[in-house]
């Protein structure tokens, strides 16, 4: 066995013997388009018990992308929302995956086979997000394949971090999502609006999707409806829940 394939396998150790501390929550994200609302997806969190969804998290998730292991962590995730959607067929879920992850020489085409066994290919799509850098060459080739095999990407947190802006006008990506730090942005400076007017611009000529994540009162609502952005998400809509609290959404609800 190679270096980096013990490497990973240690890892992999770790994380399993670490799971009982993880948990899923999910937050739907909303269609406001034509003053109606509706759910399209619900997005999966990561939640380390113990910690909440603070700080703690963060650094977990930091720290693991430093030291490599979030490629195990993101597998476990996988396993868990593959789980949820094979009881709930009219459910779409949004998943967290780290540019690492992406970036991986086997991540992709195990998340593909895992996904097929599973029979929800369609129902799980990816945010890569932007905590981490990854070689963008290599990102573009893995985002490539899994255009191939008609796997949704959308591009996590696009003006923060590490985000690989640049591959939003890849036909590899179907969209992108705005943080909640952009969102209190937008309300303070007109640099920042004017910027997310553009690219609001040019994900509707390219027909891709935007989200504005962090929604949290009627002025930030209405700031996405101004921008003519139709996917919102947040706490003034739902706060993150486990799926036995989101019952009330009938794609949560389990079949059979």
């Amino acid at each position: 066995m190679s270096q980096s394939s013990l490497s990973e396998a240690t890892a992999r150790m770790q994380v399993h013997s670490a799971a009982s501390r993880f948990s899923l929550v999910y937050q739907p994200v909303i269609s406001i388009a034509a003053g109606k609302r509706s759910v399209v997806a619900f997005e999966s969190l990561l939640r380390i018990n113990g910690l909440g969804a603070g700080e703690g998290t963060v650094q977990f998730i930091t720290k693991a992308e430093s030291d490599g292991s979030i490629v195990a962590v993101d597998r476990w995730v996988l396993s868990q929302v593959i789980a949820l959607t094979r009881a709930r067929p009219r459910l779409s879920v949004w998943l967290n995956t780290s540019q690492l992850s992406i970036a991986h020489p086997t991540f992709v085409t195990d998340a593909l086979a895992a996904m097929k066994a599973g029979q929800v290919v369609g129902q799980v799509s990816f945010e890569m997000t932007e905590t981490a850098d990854a070689d963008e060459k290599i990102l573009a080739k893995r985002l490539e394949d899994m255009k191939v095999q008609a796997l949704t990407v959308m591009l996590d947190d696009v003006t923060d971090g590490f985000a690989k802006r640049g591959l939003l006008l890849s036909e590899s990506v179907a969209g992108c999502k705005l943080s909640r730090q952009t969102t209190v942005a937008l309300l303070e400076s007109e640099r920042v609006r004017a910027e997310v007017q553009q690219l609001v611009k040019v994900c509707r000529r390219l027909g891709k999707r935007i989200v504005l994540e962090g929604i949290e009162t009627t002025d930030e609502l209405r700031l996405a409806m101004d921008l003519d952005i139709t996917l919102c998400q947040g706490y003034y809509f739902c706060k993150p829940a486990s799926p036995a609290n989101l019952l009330q959404y009938p794609q949560m609800r389990p079949v059979g």
